[in-house]
């Protein structure tokens, strides 16, 4: 199934960058273009950061996007005619053009846990971009590049780029030559470290949110709900693999018919998921669940509903398709295909719907609802008006 690859790593040994090189930038600023709108069920304050005629889409609702403080927000925009990096100082609303004009376009960007950097991805490399920023006496926002590796001629990179809770390395699957791998990169030395072979598809990388040590990972099938023919293998689409044994296991197996999809890191060794029993064509179930690692137990934070003689349009407006935990651990985040994000209560498992709207069944982007870094704010794509937005939602206090 798996095999750490001391032969690989001699591959790919031969392509890092034999020294590390900086190249620096000033970013384009530009003027805000925010809306402001009231929730008119809930009262909530929705900022739209984006309102320009382009795609505008969050990051990935997993992955880091904020810098220290909630000063700066990544998203991606395609309105300089080609998908970018973009950034939105959140006391100002100026947006940020990162990339330079002139380069190739980098992605799969995260953001640092220590310090006002991010990596990004971009000419088949793993680079670290430094972020300088001044408001005063106008807004002045500076990049430092330096290139930490490069991946293996023929590589294609898989999934997005993790850093663990220390900050001491960074993850990434790759394709080369029909094999997949994990990989890992010394955040110290920007050498790669040995990788990781695994016999399946993985997606989703993501670290622990405080154990250094500790990556989750989903199984790509052909459909993220297991089965009911006792004849195929066990079914598990979530994964974890500690980056001491680099040995893959799967998190639980679903029970046939069981749905498990778009896993995520919380506090105190919990992880989100989507999950349910019902699945009849387009017609699911879509429960927020809760997996314990210290106890093994898996608990309804959220839950979905199923009726036998309901529509597929019916039962999405009361269901959910991915969640997030906030970083205080006092709310679960839940997004559905009618673009509603409801709010449960941890403790109590109690739902508030937060916004609705940002989304008409059959169409547009999904919402990928996320957190800003204090738990006071959700961030969301929204389709309202009309083209992709990034919006941040703000959590009433009581």
């Amino acid at each position: 199934m798996y095999t750490t690859c001391l032969a690989s790593l001699s591959l790919i040994l031969l392509s890092q960058t034999p020294a590390a090189r900086s190249s620096s930038w000033d970013c384009q600023v530009l003027p805000s273009e925010q809306k402001v709108e009231t929730d008119p069920d809930s009262g909530a304050k929705v900022t739209f950061v984006t309102t320009a005629p382009s795609s505008d889409t969050t990051i990935y609702f997993h992955h880091r996007c904020f810098l220290r403080n909630d000063r700066l927000m990544l998203f991606h925009s395609d309105r300089f005619g080609r998908t970018e990096v973009m950034g939105c100082l959140v006391e100002t609303g100026e947006l940020l053009r990162l990339n330079q004009a002139d380069a190739p376009a980098a992605s799969l960007p995260t953001i640092s846990v220590n310090d006002d950097r991010l990596y990004v991805f971009k000419e088949n490399a793993i680079y670290a971009w430094r972020v300088d920023l001044a408001t005063e006496p106008r807004t002045q926002v500076h990049i430092t590049e330096t290139k930490l590796m490069e991946m293996p001629p023929g590589a294609q990179l898989r999934s997005l780029l993790t850093e663990n809770c220390d900050g001491t390395l960074i993850a990434y699957t790759y394709v080369l030559d029909d094999a997949c791998y994990i990989g890992f990169c010394d955040l110290a030395t920007g050498l790669p470290l040995p990788v990781t072979k695994l016999d399946f598809k993985p997606d989703h990388l993501q670290f622990h949110w405080s154990r250094p040590d500790l990556l989750a990972f989903n199984r790509i099938y052909e459909s993220d709900v297991a089965p009911k023919d006792p004849a195929v293998p066990r079914h598990a689409r979530i994964w974890f693999l500690n980056t001491r044994t680099r040995v893959p296991i799967p998190a639980f197996f679903q029970v046939p018919g069981e749905l498990a999809t778009h896993e995520c890191w919380w506090v105190s060794d919990q992880m989100t998921f989507i999950g349910g029993h019902h699945h009849e064509g387009n017609r699911e179930e879509g429960n927020v669940k809760v997996l314990d690692l210290k106890t093994g137990d898996i608990r309804i934070v959220g839950a979905g509903v199923w009726m036998d003689d309901a529509t597929a349009e019916q039962l999405a407006r009361v269901n959910w398709w991915h969640a997030s935990g906030s970083p205080d651990g006092k709310w679960v985040a839940a997004d559905n295909w009618h673009g509603i994000v409801a709010l449960f209560n941890a403790k109590t498992t109690e739902k508030t719907i937060l916004v609705t709207g940002h989304r008409i069944y059959g169409g547009g982007q999904h919402l990928h609802v996320g957190w800003d870094q204090t738990g006071s704010r959700v961030r969301f794509t929204s389709n309202k008006l009309g083209n992709p937005d990034v919006c941040l939602a703000t959590v009433p206090k009581n």
